[in-house]
């Protein structure tokens, strides 16, 4: 009997909960997590895996919206997060 301990969304909430706090105010932390989620959506095959990836990416966004103050920051974030919810939107369209 094979019993799973994890689920996808469990290990990609405990990676990536406590970092994503902290790159509120990190550029540099909050670009590698949404490129993270970009690579990792190219092995996301379930729906509800990429929506997990999309929900941490749009955490990322927000946080680093408010918590950013230089806007070419908030530039570099944003050009990360549009890659990272378009690697998961075409993933989806080659599941």
């Amino acid at each position: 009997m094979i019993i799973p301990t994890s689920t996808f969304e469990g290990v990609v909430d405990a990676a990536f909960h406590q970092i994503r706090q902290y790159s509120r105010t990190s550029t540099a932390l909050a670009v590698r997590l949404l490129e993270t989620i970009a690579v990792t959506a190219e092995v996301a095959h379930r729906p509800e895996d990429r929506a997990v990836l999309q929900r941490h990416a749009d955490m990322i966004s927000r946080g680093a919206h408010a918590g950013l103050p230089e806007i070419e920051d908030k530039r570099a974030v944003q050009q990360r997060y549009v890659a990272a919810s378009q690697a998961l939107h075409d993933r989806a369209g080659r599941a």
